[in-house]
């Protein structure tokens, strides 16, 4: 009797049994992940945000379900109804997936800093890409499973016609994927201020761009669900591969920045910067030749916009990246290119000033070489339509030209001016980012004061022997009224003669300068 008892209770036990093996398999497959992400996961569903954030979107889906159902009744057996019902779950949704989510990763790394948590983390095996990708993986767990109590009540929405699959589709994925910009954004702010006060400002700006960017994309929203969706299947296509590969390099940058700035000072922190800058400038130059490529006159808009934001990174960019500390560090020498080839070719990847401006000026060079070759393709295809090459170069290639000599030349000036101060202090690199909006401020505002009080304040025209440093008035100028090809040619002239000085200077940056590593230290690496 007893044995026919065991016999009937082992499948039992064996399931039991296979479940707390698969179990604890499951347990160690999570911890050989990612250790922060496993942290993370636990503290953020045991915390009280997830839980009341959670709880609440339960309850308003519930009564928005109910509520919005009431209201149309009895016209939702009979007309379509899937608008007002989808902008509602799409509200209920968008609050947490944009402002919650990206809020609670700012905090997360922010306290993470506050306590000095981090620096126990750094003594350990993780490295700060780890960290980072721990907390970015956690909040998109969350917005998984925010995603996941919705996805039921959406599909009831679509049920209700008046919205079709494909907008659907696009709702959630916009969504998504600027939920997922927004949260590496808030782990991109959460290290950018050291003191208390530069924090509580650095929050305020995190708000304010989360508010903006959920506006925006909530508009968007609404329109294609009230009015369809107004793209073709070229336009659509190109849209959604355009968005995705831009908001990845986008990504990808700013997670580049934060590891780099949660990495102590005495790594490499240049290079993974350089090569990432690289990666979203091919990105955006795809884009743009691709918009005018494939869609022709409608492309243009995107091409433009392109330009400003290359404008702006590489500007921000340049400045920080001239502004470098020269001293390098064992550790980072061991790492140099050793070969002539190599450090020919992968010098200016190094970290320093010197290989920082040579880097910024080379690639603003490039990228203003092939706008110009982008505006004589504009002219040849006739996509501009009524806009002959004159027009364009005004427009487009003159201010091009110049913007970018002038961002040359003042990078010159700023990587003397760091060079000065790094003789008895040590700033961080955000101290030439102010440097450079100094130089600029004061190169456009001591001429134009200077022309005016000779002129007894009177109104004034352009003049180049006053101007020519004055980069507001000759890019207004030029856009205005066009400028003399000559005086085009004389500020790109010079900007170059301060190019080849710059290059000149850093002769010393391509000697060899790297050390042999250790032999306990390659113990410790296993080579």
């Amino acid at each position: 009797m007893s044995l026919a008892v065991e016999q009937q209770e082992s499948p039992v036990s064996f399931f039991a049994d296979w479940l707390d093996s698969l179990d604890r398999r499951c347990e160690r497959f999570g911890d050989a992940i990612n250790p922060i992400l496993v942290k993370e996961t636990r503290q953020s569903l045991k915390s009280r945000q997830f839980v009341v954030t959670f709880s609440l979107i339960l309850f308003a889906a519930l009564a928005w379900t109910v509520a919005g159902s009431l209201s149309m009744m009895p016209q939702i057996y009979t007309s379509p109804s899937a608008p007002r019902m989808m902008i509602g779950y799409y509200a209920v949704l968008a609050l947490p997936m944009m402002l919650v989510v990206p809020l609670a990763a700012y905090r997360s790394l922010e306290s993470e800093i506050d306590d000095g948590t981090l620096e126990l983390l750094s003594i350990t095996t993780l490295s700060p890409w780890q960290i980072v990708l721990g907390k970015l993986f956690s909040a998109m767990l969350q917005m998984l499973l925010y995603f996941v109590t919705l996805f039921p009540c959406l599909a009831y929405a679509y049920s209700l016609r008046g919205v079709d699959l494909p907008t659907t589709l696009l709702i959630i994925g916009s969504l998504a994927v600027a939920g997922m910009v927004l949260t590496v954004m808030g782990l991109f702010f959460a290290p950018v201020s050291k003191g208390r006060g530069g924090r509580v400002m650095t929050m305020l700006v995190l708000i304010i761009v989360l508010l903006l960017a959920e506006y925006g994309v909530s508009a968007m929203v609404i329109g294609m669900v009230f009015y369809g969706n107004p793209l073709t299947t070229t336009d659509l296509v190109f849209t959604v591969l355009a968005t995705v590969a831009f908001a990845i390099a986008a990504s990808h940058l700013m997670l580049t920045a934060t590891a780099a700035q949660l990495t102590p000072e005495t790594e490499n922190r240049s290079t993974a910067i350089r090569l990432s800058l690289l990666g979203f400038t091919v990105v955006c130059v795809t884009i743009s030749a691709a918009s005018l490529v494939l869609l022709e006159q409608r492309g243009i808009g995107i091409y433009m916009i392109s330009l400003f934001v290359l404008s702006a990174i590489w500007t921000i960019s340049g400045a920080m990246m001239v502004s470098e500390s020269d001293t390098m560090t064992p550790r980072i020498r061991r790492e140099l290119p050793q070969s002539f080839l190599a450090r020919l070719m992968l010098t200016w990847l190094t970290p320093g000033p010197a290989t920082g401006t040579i880097f910024a000026i080379t690639c603003i060079g490039l990228l203003t070489v092939l706008q110009q070759l982008s505006v004589q393709y504009i002219a040849n295809t006739g996509i501009a339509r009524g806009t002959g090459i004159g027009r364009l170069n005004a427009y487009i290639g003159d201010p091009g030209l110049l913007y970018a000599s002038y961002v040359v030349g003042y990078l010159v000036i700023v990587r003397v001016m760091m060079w000065a101060i790094r003789l008895r202090n040590n700033p961080r690199v955000e101290i030439g980012l102010a440097a450079f909006v100094v130089v600029a401020v004061l190169a456009a505002l001591l001429p134009y004061s200077l022309q005016l009080h000779y002129y007894d304040y009177q109104q004034i025209s352009y003049d180049p022997a006053w101007q020519i440093t004055n980069w507001a008035f000759t890019l207004f100028t030029a856009l205005d009224q066009g400028l003399p090809a000559w005086q085009v040619h004389n500020i790109v002239g010079g900007a170059i003669c301060l190019s080849l000085m710059a290059v000149f200077a850093s002769w010393k940056a391509t000697r060899p300068r790297t050390i042999a590593t250790p032999e306990n230290v390659r113990k410790e690496l296993g080579l």
